[in-house]
């Protein structure tokens, strides 16, 4: 089944404030891939692999880390093997 999101995780959130800020060019990628229409229109692409995808299944990588990762293995070039390890 297609999950959007991972749940909050409290202890992650706090693990954040010790891990450096981001470059400019990942901290204005960021915003990109936080917009709202470019996440729906890759849900819905996610959405149509299989004929009952948002219904049932597995849960699946949710659709925003699936995003995060394709745009990760772009920008330096690496398998999705090494990008999901």
């Amino acid at each position: 089944m297609l999950r959007e999101h991972y749940p909050i995780d409290k202890l992650f959130e706090e693990i954040l404030g010790y891990v450096p800020n981001l470059s400019p060019e990942m901290e204005k990628i960021d915003n990109y891939l936080e917009d709202e229409k470019l996440y729906r229109l890759n849900k819905k692409d996610l959405s149509q692999r299989r004929p009952k995808t948002t219904q049932t299944g597995r849960n699946s990588t949710p659709v925003d880390v699936i995003l995060r990762m394709l745009v990760v293995k772009r920008l330096y070039g690496i398998s999705e093997r090494q990008v999901s390890e």
